[in-house]
This record gives C-alpha cells, structure tokens and sequence, in this order.
C-alpha cells in the first residue's frame, strides 16, 4: 500500500485549492512572489506576472479556486471513488494542455509564470492522486474476488452455454 491514500490527497488538492482562493482575496502579490514560482517561471523562460490587490478579476478567480475545491469535499465525504476515477484523468489531460500551451506559446495572454506554476502543481498532485486510485481500485477488486471467490465459480458453473449443431 501506498504512504499517502488517494482520499489523503484529495483532501490536500482542495486545502491547496483554498489557499490560493484564500490569498487571491488577502495578500495575491504574495502568490505573484514566492520562490518557486519566480524560479520555475524563470526556468521556462516565461515573463513574470506581478498581482495587484486592486485588480477586480481577483474576486473571481477566488470564488472559481473555491468552488473548484468545495465541488471535490461532496464527493469525498460520500467515498465517491468512481468519481475521481473518471475526473481525474481528464484534470490530469487539461493541465497537460495548459502548461504545453504556457511553455510553447510564450506571447500568449496566459502565458507566464504563476499559470504554468499553477499547472504543474496540477500535473503533479493528479498524476499522484491517479496512480493511487488505480492502485486502490486494484486491491479493492482483489479483495472481493478473494471474498466471493466460491460465489463468483458458482456463477460460472451456472451458465447456459447453447451450442448449435448444423
């Protein structure tokens, strides 16, 4: 088994989901300039974007980075696995898309550090997050065959198989 469950790092994706929420509201320059963001951008080549607390477009983005984290909480407190299973990959496929067209289109609007830092931490938390849940749904289904190994041999040997003489 894994050290950190898919459950665990759901739950991580949406504390981290909420802190962006919570300094795009109170402090943003301070996403704009953290280390890792200044040095990744900076690694890719991509222009540095400085956030002002004045700009309206914040307030939306917060409450975008806050539903985005409260639409994952329904799902895991109902151990809905099913679906993350199906939603993950495709999160996994659209920040795949967003940091190739950050990196390879660099006079994009959107192009600049804090998206394709953004993105990569995506990348990163939902290809984990994936790996776990194939890794657990196989021990789930492992599990349950070892359970009903008898009944699932009982079904088997219950089949009609109809043969057609010519």
């Amino acid at each position: 088994m894994q050290f950190l469950t898919a459950k665990s790092l759901l739950y991580g994706r949406v504390i981290f989901l909420l802190t962006i929420s919570f300094y795009l509201v109170k402090d943003p320059e301070f996403l704009s300039t953290i280390g890792f963001v200044v040095i990744l951008g900076q690694a890719m080549e991509l222009p540095f974007v400085r956030l002002d607390s004045n700009n309206p477009l914040l307030g939306l983005l917060a409450i975008t980075f806050g539903s985005l984290a409260l639409s994952d909480v329904v799902p895991l407190i109902a151990n809905n696995l099913d679906y993350f299973e199906s939603l993950v990959p495709i999160r996994l496929s659209i920040a795949f898309g967003i940091a190739s067209y950050t990196y390879f289109f660099k006079d994009s609007i959107i192009s600049n550090g804090l998206i394709f830092t953004f993105s990569f931490f995506e990348i990163w938390i939902n290809f984990l997050i994936y790996n776990n849940l194939r890794d657990e749904k196989y021990y789930r289904v492992k599990k349950y065959i070892e359970e009903n190994a008898d009944a699932i041999r009982q079904a088997q040997d219950d089949q009609v198989i109809v043969v057609e003489n010519d």
